[in-house]
């Protein structure tokens, strides 16, 4: 365990000394508000189609720890290009081009870890509150350092964790590769599909990805409850996103200072450290989709204060519960897919959370909110967040597993040959 919490810690930290300076960044850089509107517009466009890409190679074609790896070398050549001397075309190319890389850190760390763990509900989350520690601390950090030397060391420094990030897949445990045909062949017969190892000689495998949406139309195939749940999640994280990206806008209108922003973000992020260990807890208690549920009520109540409060430091002090719901409904999201999917297509699997909370979600909420923020103002835009989440938490009563639901488990072919998981072993 001790390289998966490596490399949980590197992830959390290389995104904790550059996402929240991104949009400073690219003004230091001479880009105008519209411009980087367009950028980081790209860039989320880039991680929803790049997300089914990388969960596909890991699952299917190169394994988890490989995909990992070559994603985190990507990330850091883009970094490194960006930091040069280049024209503004070159540089937004390679912000977005960070995306395509970064993206896969999140859903292939997670699939390594589900995999892994002896108890999914209480052992996943003290892994996953590695990432807010590793982020929290090093935001924090990163925001003094720039204070004197301004936003230069951003980019190596995040390259240089994107490095150690790679150095730790090394010491991290995977599982063979995943038999789409055998899996899909299994759900027809009436098993809740499981992945078999990957078979020499499956010539058909390739023309069968090509027509049948690879490893996403794979999962989505095999448990049809999965749709159902994506789109609970999908609604409560329109509603989430729009809330990250448009309270320091209504924090400045209040009279807040630069460093009100640094420390809403801060505050939420140290939050979500206690809030992944409740999370597990919770879901112990009251069941994935309870907890869930909870998490996005709380969420809805403080887009409500939202409304209504117009004092900087107390807006900031809700960021407190932002944080530990915003935990529960990540541990939540990571449980559902490690329930519905079997362990051989966790890559995807993971994916397609991340795709629709933070890809998806993230270009609809962003447009939208946008609109609604500059026509209507922030009361608008967050009542219609706090709409959204509480339709999302209904939506998640329907469709997340049930309290004791048993996890999809590999075929019976599969289990006779027990696969250890330890480090190389991709099958």
């Amino acid at each position: 365990m001790a390289g998966i919490r490596a490399l949980f810690l590197a992830n959390g930290a290389a995104l904790g000394v550059f996402y929240p300076f991104i949009a400073v960044i690219l003004a230091g850089r001479g880009f105008a508000p519209a411009a980087i509107g367009v950028v980081t517009a790209a860039s989320s466009f880039a991680f929803t189609l790049a997300v089914p890409v990388w969960s596909h190679l890991a699952d299917v074609a190169l394994g988890r720890r490989v995909a990992l790896a070559l994603s985190g070398l990507g990330a850091a050549g883009c970094l490194v290009v960006a930091a040069a001397p280049v024209p503004d075309l070159v540089v937004a190319a390679a912000f977005v081009g960070f995306s395509t890389f970064e993206c896969a850190w999140g859903p292939l760390g997670d699939a390594i870890a589900v995999n892994a763990v002896r108890d999914q509900a209480r052992d996943y989350a003290r892994v996953r509150l590695l990432s807010s520690v590793g982020f929290a601390i090093t935001a924090t950090g990163a925001g003094f350092v720039y204070d004197a030397t301004g936003y230069g060391p951003a980019y190596l420094a995040c390259a240089a964790l994107a490095i150690v990030l790679v150095a730790s897949t090394r010491f991290v445990p995977d599982l063979p590769l995943a038999d789409l045909a055998a899996i899909r062949r299994r759900s027809q017969g009436g098993a809740r599909g499981a992945a078999g190892g990957r078979r020499r000689g499956d010539g058909d495998r390739g023309r069968w990805v090509a027509r049948r949406g690879g490893s996403f139309g794979t999962a989505l195939r095999v448990e049809p409850r999965l749709g159902g749940a994506l789109a609970a999640i999908f609604l409560v994280h329109l509603g989430v996103i729009a809330g990250w990206t448009f309270l320091p806008l209504r924090l400045v209108e209040l009279g807040g200072q630069p460093s009100d922003v640094a420390l809403s973000s801060a505050i939420s992020a140290f939050a979500e450290i206690p809030g992944m260990l409740l999370a597990a807890a919770l879901a112990t208690r009251i069941g994935i989709r309870g907890m869930f549920a909870v998490c996005a009520a709380a969420y809805a109540a403080c887009f409500a204060s939202w409304i209504v409060i117009d004092v900087p430091v107390l807006i900031i002090a809700t960021r407190v519960v932002t944080g530990l719901a915003f935990a529960g409904m990540w541990v939540g999201s990571v449980l559902t897919m490690s329930i519905l999917l079997p362990p051989r297509l966790q890559g995807t699997g993971q994916g397609l959370y991340q795709v629709t909370a933070f890809g998806v979600a993230a270009v609809v909420a962003n447009a939208l909110g946008g609109v609604v923020y500059g026509s209507a103002g922030s009361g608008v835009l967050f009542g219609g967040a706090l709409v959204l989440v509480l339709l999302g938490a209904v939506a998640v009563l329907a469709w997340l597993p049930r309290r004791g639901e048993a996890a999809m488990g590999e075929p019976v072919a599969a289990l006779e040959t027990p696969v250890p998981l330890v480090p190389g072993a991709v099958g």
